[in-house]
């Protein structure tokens, strides 16, 4: 299918690209919170004297540009790592941070997906354990508390969706919340079937984080801008349209080759269209999913 294409030339750019140009980028959010940007997902950091709390660590090349960032905004050694999910642009740089003396910590499908030989039906590719290094130290199933530089930080598992072990931090005393990929801004989300994701988990998800969420809620998504509650529902509203045509198209008998000329994604291409999934690619996707067994 033509998305699978677009998604091997992604794999290949990321791999291709020059890590010597990437500028790893700080954006405060309150006064100890901070995002990262540089090449993969966005980088959480709450700071203090308990020692720095780390989201997310993006690709292993760009270790010591995180490190020189962080060393730039905190007089105290990284102390924990947390993944939201097993991705390699969330967790490349895992190995790197844990022989600073760093603590990896996940949820428990993060681990065992880490430990063990990975098949990608969808790319026909065999992906092989992850370094011994990498595997987080300390997994939950549900939900985890730190209470660490005046803050209680809430580790949260709400499902199956883009990833089976994904997970949203919650910063609770700022309102600030780290979700990971289970809520990007780059367009069309991607929904890794292979690794446990589905689009019904993904908005279940998304219901369940709008709980969560008020008005006042900062939240730095896997990838994309700083947001707020308002783009969360954007695009769980989005999404659940997508899915609900699709699921209609299917019962309606539509072959799968088919769904993806029916147009359902028109209206939203201008603005979502603009990441590496198209919105057809997309729609199969999710036709896909939903006619997974």
């Amino acid at each position: 299918m033509r998305y699978i294409i677009c998604l091997l030339l992604l794999t290949n750019t990321l791999f291709a690209q020059n890590f010597d140009t990437v500028k790893i980028r700080p954006q405060r959010v309150t006064d100890n919170i901070y995002m990262l940007t540089g090449s993969g997902g966005n980088i959480g950091l709450l700071l203090g004297s308990d020692g720095v709390l780390m989201i997310d660590d993006q690709y292993a090349p760009l270790s010591q540009k995180i490190s020189d960032a962080i060393k730039s905004l905190a007089k105290n050694n990284l102390r924990f790592v947390v993944n939201t999910h097993v991705h390699g642009d969330h967790s490349g740089g895992n190995e790197n941070f844990k022989k600073q003396g760093a603590t990896l910590v996940a949820h428990e499908q993060v681990r065992v997906r880490m430990m063990t030989e990975q098949f990608n039906k969808r790319f026909n590719r065999t992906t092989p354990p992850r370094d011994k290094d990498a595997w987080p130290q300390i997994t939950f199933n549900t939900n985890m508390n730190f209470h660490v530089n005046g803050e209680d930080v809430d580790l949260i598992h709400l499902g199956k969706g883009h990833t089976d072990g994904d997970v949203i931090v919650h910063f609770k005393k700022a309102n600030v919340f780290h979700a990971g990929d289970a809520f990007v801004r780059y367009g069309y989300p991607f929904i890794d079937l292979s690794s446990g994701g589905t689009v019904n988990g993904f908005i279940e998800t998304l219901d369940k984080f709008l709980l969560l969420l008020d008005e006042n809620s900062k939240v730095i998504p896997g990838h994309g801008a700083l947001a707020t509650k308002a783009d969360v529902k954007l695009l769980r509203d989005q999404l659940a349209d997508i899915r609900d045509q699709v699921a209609a198209a299917i019962k309606k008998g539509t072959k799968m080759e088919d769904i993806a000329g029916l147009g359902i994604t028109d209206k939203y291409d201008e603005k979502m269209g603009k990441g590496f999934l198209k919105g057809k690619d997309f729609v199969m996707m999710v036709a896909e999913s939903l006619s997974a067994k």
